[in-house]
């Protein structure tokens, strides 16, 4: 049984998918994959990978392009199932699957987000949710993360089944808290030391990440935080003009700016916080990964974030854009070390609904009812 795995990108897959592509090849299914190569990945698992380019924009020329090739690649080779993730490539995979479904194709489609939420403005809700309505039609299948994507497609769409599952997981055995010790040696590696307050943003430097919210947020939180780190972990097209722009507000002593890292496991660990500021998520699997290191999460209301916190439980959650309450929910934490460490073992209570493991249970789930 021949399997087409469609993303967009080797660093999405690594990043998410090496377990689904395992139970895959595992079970017998010869692995197709269609990406884009951003990092020059060698991906395991896998027979075969067409590298197509796949723009973030859906109006790029270059989609067109995609288009063609993937339905060669789609008509040339008899797929059980098709399964494609994320906006652009899912709306061309999807397009270019329809003779193949019309011979007996299966095709997947999971959502890592609707760019229509509440809150959202009206030109995405205009854009955005047309096109989903519209290419609904032409999927057998939808698989959202998050309660919120999932009311929007359960029963209102022309797709024949909806499926919730628990996010694409973290696994455990990669994500678990450090005693004291290792603590202090990954600090100092990092040249930071036991006295330091830090807190972790993991995310793209692209706009809906928002890091400006939290650069603007330290000149509040350094007059009551003197001993304040903030990590940013990632790379992205923003990352230079928020470098600069943390510089012309004389607050850059306070970040470190890390760019891409392979050790999101080691920064979960040693940082006392884990924050967001951004305006649409699926699932955060940054945040995820803070809990299973047992910290406690501060982040905007929003659909993603609210799947992940109970405001008050296990962190808490502030109105978007709203600094100052970013900044009060930061420094109720620093205040108050027990509370801190309550809520971290509720964020490590709470993560394990969110492991890989059940996510890849009610993934097999799903593939095994194709297959």
């Amino acid at each position: 049984m021949r399997v087409l795995y469609v993303a967009t990108s080797d660093i999405h897959i690594q990043t998410f998918h090496i377990p689904y592509l395992k139970w895959l090849n595992e079970n017998g299914c010869e692995v197709h994959l269609a990406v884009e190569n951003r990092g020059n990945l060698t991906i395991p698992y896998v027979n075969k990978v067409f590298y197509l380019p796949f723009p973030r924009t859906p109006l790029s020329l270059t989609n067109i392009s995609s288009y063609n090739d993937l339905k060669i690649i789609i008509n040339e080779n008899n797929y059980k199932i098709i399964h494609c993730h994320t906006p652009v490539p899912g709306a061309i995979t999807r397009l270019a699957a329809r003779k193949a479904r019309n011979n007996g194709t299966i095709v997947l489609y999971t959502v890592h987000g609707f760019h229509f939420f509440k809150g959202a403005g009206l030109k995405n809700w205009l854009l955005y949710y047309p096109i989903e309505y519209l290419l609904s039609a032409f999927t057998d299948v939808i698989i959202t993360m998050n309660n919120e994507d999932f009311s929007y497609i359960n029963g209102k769409m022309y797709h024949q089944e909806s499926y919730l599952i628990p996010g694409v997981g973290v696994d455990s055995k990669l994500f678990s808290p450090f005693d004291e010790n290792r603590n202090l040696v990954e600090r100092e590696i990092l040249g930071l030391n036991s006295g330091h307050f830090i807190l972790l943003y993991v995310a793209e430097f692209i706009e809906r990440k928002n890091h400006k919210m939290i650069i603007d947020s330290i000149p509040v939180l350094k007059n009551r935080i003197p001993n304040l780190k903030i990590l940013f972990a990632g790379k992205g097209i923003l990352l230079e003009k928020m470098k600069k722009y943390a510089s012309e507000k004389g607050i850059d002593e306070y970040i470190i700016f890390l760019g891409f890292r392979n050790d999101i496991d080691i920064l979960s660990a040693i940082s006392d916080v884990g924050i967001s500021a951004s305006r649409q998520e699926g699932l955060p699997l940054g945040l995820l990964q803070e809990m299973f290191c047992a910290k406690p999460i501060v982040a905007p209301y929003e659909r993603g974030h609210n799947e992940l916190i109970i405001d008050g439980i296990n962190g808490f959650l502030y109105n978007q854009e709203d600094k100052e309450g970013f900044a009060e929910c930061i420094c109720k934490l620093y205040s108050n070390k027990s509370l801190r460490a309550q809520m971290g073992m509720k964020s490590l209570e709470r993560a394990q609904l969110f492991s890989v493991k059940n996510s890849l249970e009610a993934m097999a789930d799903i593939y095994r009812r194709y297959l």
